[in-house]
């Protein structure tokens, strides 16, 4: 279950199926609708499923990112990325690192204060496998 502008969003069939066939099956969700629990405060039972809430007021994506990741898989979590991302990895580039670059001011060569965070990829030559 997504909320986004207040409304409710539940995983479409298709994915539902798509999950149930990489989870080989029934799986747990720590963000079923209505909501039941406080996802971020249990423990979730494997393999498992999270369409997380995006509201500050929930925990916010990031929040259940790092649930996720400190859990463990087996699970699949689902969230919205940008598009030049998506057209990086299905084109077969390697995730490398995401941390903050403090980018150079092009006169003063001043840090930028409060840099956001930067994804870096490899993106392979054509033909060369990307591991």
């Amino acid at each position: 279950m997504t909320v986004r502008g207040g409304r409710f969003w539940l995983t479409p069939p298709d994915l539902e199926l798509e999950v149930r066939e990489l989870l080989h099956g029934v799986y747990f969700d720590p963000c079923p609708y209505p909501k039941q629990r406080d996802a971020l405060s249990i423990d979730w039972s494997r393999p498992w499923y999270c369409n997380p809430p995006f509201t500050r007021e929930d925990g916010g994506s990031s929040a259940f990112a790092r649930k996720a990741v400190s859990v463990g898989g087996p699970g699949v979590f689902v969230t919205s990325i940008p598009t030049p991302v998506a057209a990086l990895l299905r084109g077969g580039a390697r995730f490398v690192d995401a941390r903050r670059i403090a980018w150079l001011e092009v006169d003063t060569k001043k840090p930028m204060p409060s840099p956001g965070l930067t994804g870096i990829f490899y993106v392979p030559r054509c033909g060369e496998a990307s591991t």
